[in-house]
């Protein structure tokens, strides 16, 4: 019988050192999570839907053809999804606060707001989390019809407090430590001014695709400007609602008052089918009757249909996001041996 071999213990000192290099790469992503290197981010606005494709439809009006003015959990998502499949540049909040970040702006200037979404060719645009710009985006949209989304206020708040509420902060702290890795070195900004990956996605500022393309994935994550200052979210729309019955159903009774009752459909998402949104939309019956299909389910783990589903665009986006943080913990385990062999050479002497 063949003996088994003794398990050799790790010297105390490979000990300290594996340590001290977990520590010290827990402090440098500390320090390093709010870094922009080149300002990759915060100049995205700057160029968001602006290649010369998109610029000839720059307009102090819009070309939106439905605008989706209601609170998150009432089905905006399906319904954007479903004109998607119907034809439409559909954009929901995920869309613009990566790829054409202007009209989320808080108190944005409504000739810049109406240039930002002709130039970016929206024809649909759920307004979540921001509804506070709806009478603008009426303003601006000459041609545009509302698509009312609601449920009863009970079963609205259950699916705000544990879909909107729980799996968001859920998903979201995992998200942020997943993407911190760009932050420490510019593993993505090298390679965009390398190959113009990104750059590109800004320019055109299409929305994302279904199933996402793995670059267009990653730059939601790294460059989402959901909840930059100058969004303001966290005092409008959805959050100002924060879950009181007076004040949701006040939004819904405001987006009645200022639509024009032509321009107007009402829907239960859990009943509203394709034939309804083809008439309504006046576009050829190809769909019947069936209902919208569901983008979510209380089955969902997340909140976010793209990591709920996990496609193989979206496991590949995470492998790259881990394999950044492997690599920046190894550049910053060199850089503090290097460190430690300069100071035993300097006391050895």
């Amino acid at each position: 019988m063949a003996r088994s071999r003794p398990i050799r213990k790790a010297p105390l000192w490979r000990v300290l050192l594996a340590s001290c290099q977990a520590l010290a790469y827990g402090w440098v992503l500390s320090k390093c999570k709010r870094w922009d290197w080149f300002r990759w981010c915060s100049k995205s606005s700057r160029v968001e839907c602006r290649s010369p494709e998109n610029l000839r439809f720059e307009s102090n009006v819009t070309d939106l053809r439905v605008i989706a003015p209601s609170a998150g959990q009432t089905g905006t998502t399906s319904v954007m999804n479903a004109l998607r499949e119907l034809g439409l540049r559909a954009y929901h909040s995920e869309d613009y606060s990566s790829m054409a970040k202007l009209p989320m702006f808080d108190k944005v200037a409504p000739a810049a707001w109406a240039g930002a979404v002709s130039r970016c060719r929206m024809e649909a645009m759920a307004l979540e989390p921001v509804m506070d710009m709806l009478p603008l985006a009426l303003s601006r949209s000459p041609k545009a019809k509302v698509i009312l989304t609601w449920r009863d206020y009970p079963s609205w708040k259950k699916s705000t407090d544990a879909g909107g509420a729980v799996k968001d902060q859920r998903t979201g702290y995992v998200i942020y430590h997943l993407m911190s890795s760009h932050a420490v070195l510019p593993w993505i900004q090298l390679a965009d001014r390398w190959t113009g990956v990104f750059q590109r996605l800004r320019l055109e500022g299409r929305p994302l695709a279904r199933p996402p393309e793995v670059a267009s994935w990653l730059f939601r994550q790294l460059c989402n400007g959901y909840s930059w200052p100058i969004m303001n979210v966290n005092n409008r729309g959805t959050y100002k609602i924060y879950g009181q019955e007076e004040a949701y159903l006040a939004h819904i009774d405001e987006i009645r008052r200022i639509t024009p009752p032509p321009r107007l459909l009402e829907v239960d998402v859990k009943n509203v089918t394709w034939r309804q949104l083809e008439e309504f939309l006046g576009l050829p019956p190809t769909r019947g009757g069936a209902a919208l299909p569901k983008s979510r389910s209380k089955l969902s783990r997340t909140n976010d249909p793209y990591l709920d589903s996990l496609p193989p665009q979206v496991v590949l986006g995470i492998l790259i996001l881990t394999s950044m943080h492997a690599l920046n913990y190894f550049a910053v385990a060199l850089v503090g041996r290097l460190a430690a062999l300069v100071l035993w050479a300097l006391f050895s002497c």
